[in-house]
């Protein structure tokens, strides 16, 4: 039993140490998220900058965001929020809005994994929610980048951030997430005009971030 303690303490603290030495040995990113480079006016959507409230921007820490909504040619509106965190910092992770929906008054009906295709052969999966308040319906999908590529699940984001740490790559990510209601329960309709936003916005997006492979 001793010598079970005593191999698990050698473990935590051999952790702590390569831990604590990463934290001096990140790397920075050669540069941050430039969202200028997304436009507002698409094809067939116009968009407008919006903001959160500053308590809001205080529990995000994110160290760069844009939150933008877009309105099509019929009046129907879409809403674009991207975030990028320079640094993954150790002991806290991006929020997942599996936990902060709640905390807002939003109800995840339903959440799922999504296999997303784009007309320029991208493809990725992405997390795909149906969320409620009072007697409204949204539908949420979103994922993460890193230096690793497309990410869907948090946990694979943890592992991640420890990966890239020891190859001694920066930490750096992003969140993107696309918001939209859902007209007369049509879930298809909503993901098809999610789908059609993504076609005309995904590589400005791409190129605002700073994970070129």
């Amino acid at each position: 039993m001793r010598k079970i303690i005593f191999i698990s303490s050698a473990i935590i603290l051999i952790g702590g140490l390569i831990g604590n030495s990463l934290r001096f040995l990140e790397q920075s990113p050669e540069r941050g998220a430039l969202f200028d480079r997304i436009p507002f006016q698409l094809e067939s959507y116009n968009g407008t900058e919006h903001w959160f409230s500053e308590t809001s921007y205080e529990v995000l820490q994110a160290d760069t965001s844009t939150l933008r909504r877009y309105v099509d040619q019929r009046g129907r509106s879409l809403w674009l929020f991207v975030a990028y965190f320079s640094s993954q910092k150790y002991g806290s992770q991006i929020h997942s809005p599996k936990n902060c929906l709640p905390g807002g008054g939003w109800k995840i009906k339903s959440t799922e994994p999504y296999h997303l295709t784009l007309h320029d052969g991208s493809s990725r999966m992405v997390n795909r929610l149906l969320i409620a308040e009072n007697n409204k319906q949204q539908l949420m999908i979103y994922w993460f980048r890193t230096r690793g590529g497309n990410i869907r699940d948090e946990f694979e984001l943890k592992w991640d951030l420890m990966k890239n740490a020891l190859m001694l790559r920066p930490t750096d990510a992003a969140f993107i997430r696309i918001t939209l209601p859902i007209e007369g329960n049509n879930i298809e309709d909503a993901m098809k005009r999610s789908i059609e936003f993504l076609n005309q916005t995904i590589s400005a997006i791409e190129s605002a971030l700073p994970f070129e492979n």
